[in-house]
């Protein structure tokens, strides 16, 4: 192969890429048995494990941008490993306080959202308006999101998607978009709620699989191992960690990780429909508890990816970009990663790098369409069918076949 060109894709990476997709639709839809209920559908009726839903919250919030895109931030000039102190410190403290002061407010009754929590609180409004701006930033976010990815796969699946764009005339960008979208509506339909749990759970598998294959590779490549990539990211200040600079110019500082994220932490781990779903499905309070700060041990994952990015910027000092590998990240540098996978992860390992891609991908996607279907089921459906419903019926009864 000539000198800076890209592999691409072959059948033992297809089948990779087709015995994950296969394992987890199946384990999933075992996992989450029969759904007889609304209770079953969207509270997977209240008996889902705490640990289930810890690897499901860490699934949800390491999106494949993370898996992408962090390396890349700490691999460019001037990148380290300062953008950890926010999850290392601020997400922890978040936790603590969702676990000890929302979680016990939210199992005093049964809900399907946070919001109900606010309409019985505050008023009917106050949920209309909650649910709204949910819906609405949970879909711009998204989109965000699987576009990002999708332009991922269109550098990972060059040549791929260029076939189909022949065969079909779809532009490779709409192929992976639509690829994300299908399965991530199957898994949602397939089971609601304990299926995006237990398939989440399972992808986060898949995810630290991806991550770990990515720095073994870098770190084997590297002459010197371990101590040679240490010694080139500390040199080039990749291993700065906490920053305690009094600056607002910084946006990674161990200030604004205490001060600033601790109470920005409470809206997407306690009030964001997205992670605070998983929440309503564990066995109890104290289950409850245990899932939302065990989930901090997705901090652990982030770190890895992190200093994926530190031997990543060794590797590249004793292999320099060259040819249509040079030409892609001069186009846009946050492909580093990407432009790795297809330069030097061997046959079969980087079939399970793409699922990992995939996986962390789905498993953000099919969780907004859990919470916007629970969100919807709470403000529009419960209240018309609690309005419309003859009277006599026994509401207990009621909710239990429905």
């Amino acid at each position: 192969m000539a000198e800076g060109a890209l592999q691409g894709f072959g059948w033992v990476d297809w089948a990779v890429v087709a015995g994950f997709l296969v394992g987890v639709t199946v384990l999933g839809e075992r996992l989450a048995g029969k759904q007889s209920s609304i209770r079953d559908f969207f509270l997977g009726g209240r008996r889902l494990p705490w640990y289930a839903v810890a690897a499901s919250i860490v699934a949800t919030e390491i999106s494949a941008v993370t898996l992408v895109g962090l390396p890349a931030v700490v691999f460019r000039d001037g990148g380290n490993l300062a953008y950890l102190q926010i999850g290392l410190f601020g997400s922890l403290i978040a936790r603590w306080m969702i676990a000890l002061w929302l979680v016990p407010a939210y199992y005093e009754r049964e809900i399907y959202s946070p919001y109900d929590y606010m309409g019985q609180r505050l008023g009917g409004r106050v949920r209309g308006a909650t649910t709204t701006l949910f819906a609405l930033g949970g879909v711009l976010g998204q989109s965000a999101r699987v576009y990002l990815i999708a332009v991922v796969l269109e550098v990972i699946l060059h040549s791929e998607l260029g076939w189909v764009e022949a065969q079909t005339g779809l532009p490779p960008l709409v192929s992976a978009v639509s690829a994300i979208v299908l399965v991530s509506l199957l898994w949602t339909l397939m089971g609601g709620i304990t299926t995006v749990v237990w398939t989440d759970a399972l992808l986060f598998c898949v995810f630290l699989a991806a991550a770990v294959i990515a720095l073994v590779t870098v770190v084997s490549g590297v002459e010197g191992g371990v101590g040679e990539v240490l010694r080139v990211g500390g040199e080039a200040g990749k291993l700065q960690l906490v920053d305690t600079t009094l600056t607002l110019r910084k946006p990674y500082t161990i200030w604004a990780a205490l001060v600033a994220q601790s109470w920005a932490g409470l809206a997407p781990y306690g009030v964001d429909q997205l992670m605070a779903q998983r929440l309503f499905c564990c066995r109890g309070v104290a289950e409850a508890r245990k899932a939302i700060v065990a989930s901090y041990a997705g901090v652990a994952v982030i770190v890895l990816v992190g200093l994926v990015g530190v031997a990543l910027y060794a590797w590249y000092r004793h292999h320099p970009l060259t040819g249509e590998a040079l030409a892609l990240y001069e186009g846009d540098p946050d492909r580093i990663f990407p432009i790795f996978v297809l330069e030097a992860i061997p046959t079969g390992l980087r079939g399970l790098i793409l699922a990992g891609v995939f996986a962390a991908a789905i498993s953000s996607l099919d969780s907004i369409l859990a919470a916007l279907s629970q969100t919807v089921l709470s403000a529009v459906y419960l209240p018309w069918r609690e309005r419309n419903r003859p009277a006599g019926f026994d509401e207990a009864d009621e909710h239990r076949r429905a």
